[in-house]
């Protein structure tokens, strides 16, 4: 069954997509364009002034600078972020994309770029008691989530009892421990990793470890179709760009 609901997705998802970009029409533009939601730290997101900074960010600078191109960030979202690509609002999907059987059916995927895997985090003060799925999932918890990701589909399948709060993005997500009105969300030890650095006391890991089953890497995601791009990416990403720039961000490479 799950199979055969990944290739209908898939099929649908292929009869939406409209023709590609080729690597010749993006050199003969001169630009290339950059999706990302920009809500995840410290991939893509916006900083206290409005300017989208991050690693992934960091990476397109310096991939498109490779190709010899100028780079476009667009801004999409989570829940549109497969269909923008479909629709060729951008020529590649960046900003904390997590490689799925799913999106790996519809869609060409790079290399992996950094490892991941899904944690829960929480206001500081109640850290403590939810070191656990079991912990979490009681009905005195409530867990927050945005709308459109694999976080939400962790939550989705495996969120039963908890009082569960549905906002519109991860900002709201964060806001909502930070005030209190939810004491813990599902994120990736990657933007854990951040927050708990950032904001010491006030945002904590409560699982230091990704939930079982749930280890995963980040990638970037092509159009299935756009072959020369996929390769044009996977090629730089053997360089020392990667790890460089994780070093910079102090991003996890293993």
């Amino acid at each position: 069954m799950k199979l055969r609901v990944l290739l209908s997705s898939a099929l649908i998802l292929t009869a939406m997509q409209v023709e590609a970009r080729t690597m010749a029409d993006i050199q003969q533009a001169g630009t290339l364009k950059v999706g990302v939601p920009g809500d995840y730290a410290p991939l893509a997101y916006h900083d206290a002034d409005g300017k989208l900074v991050g690693y992934d960010v960091d990476m397109a600078k310096a991939l498109a600078k490779d190709l010899k191109l100028n780079v476009e960030f667009v801004l999409t979202s989570w829940p549109s972020l497969s269909s923008d690509l479909a629709a060729d609002k951008f020529d590649v999907a960046m900003g904390g994309v997590t490689a799925t059987a799913k999106r790996e059916a519809e869609f060409g995927l790079t290399k992996p770029i950094v490892p991941n895997g899904k944690i829960a985090l929480a206001g500081c003060a109640v850290a403590g008691s939810l070191g656990d799925l079991e912990k979490i999932d009681q009905p005195s918890v409530k867990v927050v989530v945005n709308p459109g990701g694999t976080n939400q589909s962790f939550v989705d399948g495996n969120i039963k009892k908890a009082q569960v709060i549905r906002v519109k993005d991860n900002y709201d997500n964060l806001q909502a421990l930070r005030d209190r009105t939810a004491d813990m969300m599902v994120t990736d030890l990657i933007e854990g990793d951040y927050y708990q650095n950032k904001e010491p006391g006030v945002l904590c890991m409560a699982t230091q470890q990704p939930f079982a089953g749930t280890e995963s890497h980040k990638v970037y995601m092509v159009k299935k179709n756009d072959t020369q791009l996929l390769e044009s990416i996977n090629v730089w990403l053997a360089g020392e760009t990667k790890s460089q720039l994780a070093k910079q961000w102090k991003i996890r490479t293993e």
